[in-house]
């Protein structure tokens, strides 16, 4: 699959959690959620690919790794959805917990990636913001639900599908992709 479908494919996914609050209106629904959680890490997934193979996060081992590792964190992420939407194991299975805990734990370690990507000065111009902004709409959905209720959520789940959706569209228009640092020699 080549980049421009990767990244077409992660803007598509991107609304998933907003459209799983429209879906939900304000119940709990564990099919609804581990479908649209699953849609979701599907398009962040495609990201994190496009992003290793335009080496977004650098050249060096801690370029690759960073990706490598948040690969690790969604695949766990998109079983998560799938236990949540089937109910084949319950919450108190540890595999679940596991899962479960990848989800926010994956949205932190994003923060690395994106300094990493940052740092790395590989994406040209604003591009190269974007994956540290992404996982900072979880603080906006928390602060504005707190202070707003369910319509302050609501504006941090549209910013997730404004960000992830730059994130796919940094992936697709990859034909700009990446800084003068030429790749470095295999041994």
């Amino acid at each position: 699959m080549n980049d421009r479908m990767l990244g077409t494919i992660a803007m598509i996914c991107a609304p998933a959690l907003l459209i799983e609050e429209f879906l939900r209106q304000g119940q709990e629904n564990a099919l609804i959620t581990g479908i649209a959680s699953m849609v979701f890490i599907a398009g962040w997934i495609c990201s994190n690919t496009g992003m290793r193979r335009m080496r977004a996060a650098g050249t060096g081992k801690w370029g690759r790794a960073v990706l490598l590792i948040q690969l690790v964190g969604l695949v766990l992420a998109f079983m998560f959805g799938f236990f949540e939407a089937t109910g084949l194991l319950g919450r108190n299975n540890i595999i679940f917990n596991i899962t479960d805990a990848a989800w926010p734990l994956s949205m932190l370690w994003m923060l690395v990636v994106g300094i990493t990507v940052l740092v790395a000065k590989r994406l040209p111009g604003w591009k190269r913001f974007v994956p540290v902004l992404c996982p900072l709409w979880l603080p906006v959905a928390i602060v504005g639900s707190t202070a707003f209720g369910d319509s302050g959520g609501v504006v941090g789940l549209g910013l997730t599908a404004v960000l992830w959706a730059l994130l796919g569209y940094i992936v697709r228009d990859s034909r700009e992709r990446v800084g003068t640092t030429p790749e470095p020699a295999v041994r």
